[in-house]
């Protein structure tokens, strides 16, 4: 009974654990002490006999990584030091024209927050956090700038987005790709702010929601910009909007493929150069974002979801002419000649001759690999009483892995312009915009604001996407002496950079912060009680 009890042990810490040592100690009558030298005897005969069987097993065929890096020179540490301590004095100097306000300029306290998102602790970059860390700031200034100063943040993201999209000019192909995150939040007031889907959380939360456009070739890319997105209540209540500082002309409801489609908009009016625009099946799901990428004369590969409509042949579309015979009211409406067929149902139609074995990347566990499928085919929007139906290019992407999903993309680009393996390439593009926002929310404080303004929220996801382009540039000229370099690796660098200019030690500072957060608690305090308490 003993050794049967003993087979469902997994792990040392489910053998020590509390309740199974109470549960041996019950069936053995043992003590305490004796159950566990018990069991860690039995433990360590486990792992030694464990280790005996590995030793006898064959050595595993090491698979050639595509960049092998074993060490970095002394030479190239330096390089990487003057790089990323040059590249981040110069970072915001291309945009110190955009933090002019009247006669005066904010590109002091810009540099000073811009240090703050890469030294204060991950996950509490608030303006508190950043003064402790960064010399020479005040609470009250660096928050004012932030939360209420009138500098050109719009102007800012114009000129970043050029910027990213010539350092991205020599990887190839520049995809432009458009996203919404969530950003969970606390109370009513900040601006935008209401119990809606976050991806973040995967329910329903109280959250604001920004959608958000990115630049990507081969492997690099950054955010180049964003809009906020208001909820209807929002909109219907112009008194809450004016408290929280939404500009009149932005009290327009909006769904995020109309704001996705105002971005793009707004690039390609300010020469911003890129190839193509993918999204999730939000965006591609449907015929308004699409449409209006046609109407701009923008090549597009969207994702959709499994039910959207197909034809595998080009179906005539026109109204039925009424029968003669019977009365009633004439057809007015558009039909189709043949039925369509839904993305999933065409593509289980499909046999395994049909599909491409294509290696689309390298990742760091060998080569992304998938089963791709790419056809001609038509959809017709019947909502919109379109009279002819609209030629698209169908790309279906089965995994390896049977566990993964099936992906199911629409494309303007005809069949025969590019390749499968082109195509493949640009529909898994997408991956990038999602590990933006995971570098730029966890490492450089993405989510962290404390801000409740519509401006507020604005400045601080411009100066993110600043952070963010440093990365980028950081990634790019070192790419030949460290090619694995990671966006935490940056900011582990230049905040012990930063905080390496201060004359005394690490250990005194942390004790001088510990002094000011207590003396700022006990005003609160005396705040509270001077203001609350009766006289």
């Amino acid at each position: 009974m003993l050794t049967k009890n003993l087979r469902h042990m997994k792990t040392r810490t489910s053998i020590k654990s509390k309740t199974f040592i109470s549960k041996l100690q019950t069936r053995l009558t043992l003590n305490k002490p004796d159950v566990k030298h018990f069991i860690s005897d039995i433990y360590s005969k486990r792992l030694t006999k464990t280790k005996s069987n590995e030793l006898e097993q064959k050595p595993k065929i090491l698979v050639e990584h595509p960049s092998v890096f074993e060490s970095i020179e002394p030479s190239r540490n330096q390089k990487l030091k003057g790089s990323i301590k040059y590249g981040f004095e110069t970072t915001l100097s291309p945009y110190y024209i955009f933090f002019n306000v009247g006669q005066k300029t904010q590109k002091d306290k810009a540099q000073q927050y811009l240090e703050g998102i890469f030294c204060a602790e991950r996950g509490k970059r608030n303006i508190e956090r950043m003064v402790e860390e960064v010399s020479g700031s005040e609470y009250e200034s660096l928050q004012h700038f932030i939360s209420n100063s009138p500098w050109d943040s719009d102007g800012l993201m114009q000129e970043l987005s050029k910027n990213i999209s010539t350092k991205l000019q020599p990887y190839g192909k520049i995809g432009c790709t458009v996203d919404e995150k969530a950003h969970l939040k606390k109370g009513t007031k900040s601006v935008g702010v209401a119990r809606q889907y976050a991806g973040t959380s995967g329910k329903v939360d109280n959250c604001q929601v920004a959608v958000y456009l990115s630049l990507t070739a081969d492997k690099y890319s950054s955010l180049t910009n964003f809009r906020l997105f208001l909820p209807k209540k929002w909109i219907d209540d112009p008194e809450r909007c004016k408290k929280a500082g939404i500009p009149k002309h932005k009290m327009v409801f909006k769904t995020k493929p109309q704001l996705g489609l105002e971005m793009i908009r707004e690039h390609i009016d300010n020469n911003v150069p890129f190839d193509y625009v993918n999204g999730d099946g939000l965006y591609g799901n449907g015929f308004e974002f699409s449409k209006g990428l046609a109407t701009l004369g923008v090549n597009y590969v969207l994702e959709t979801h499994c039910d959207q409509l197909i034809f595998t042949q080009e179906p005539r579309i026109e109204v039925p002419v009424a029968d003669p015979g019977k009365g009633g009211r004439h057809p007015s409406l558009p039909k189709s000649d043949c039925p369509g067929i839904t993305v999933e149902k065409y593509g289980k139609s499909l046999r395994k001759s049909d599909f491409k074995e294509v290696k689309i990347r390298r990742t760091t566990k060998g080569w992304l690999t998938a089963w791709i499928h790419v056809a001609t085919v038509w959809v017709w929007d019947k909502k919109a009483g379109d009279r002819q139906a609209i030629k698209q290019t169908i790309v279906i992407r089965k995994p390896i892995d049977k566990n993964d999903k099936t992906k199911y993309s629409l494309s303007n680009i005809p069949e025969q312009a590019q390749s499968i393996e082109e195509f493949a390439f640009m529909q898994a593009q997408r991956f990038w915009i999602e590990r933006c926002f995971r570098d730029d929310s966890h490492d450089l404080g993405m989510s962290d604001y404390q801000v409740r303004s519509y401006k507020g929220f604005s400045n601080h996801m411009a100066l993110t996407c600043v952070a963010m382009e440093y990365i980028l540039a950081q990634r790019l000229e070192n790419v030949q002496d460290v090619p694995l370099l990671s966006a935490n690796d940056i900011r582990l660098l230049i905040a012990r950079e930063l905080r390496s200019r201060d004359d005394y030690s690490c250990e005194d500072k942390r004790f001088e912060q510990l002094e000011k957060r207590h003396l700022q608690r006990q005003r609160d305090i005396n705040r509270y009680y001077e203001f609350n308490l009766p006289k």
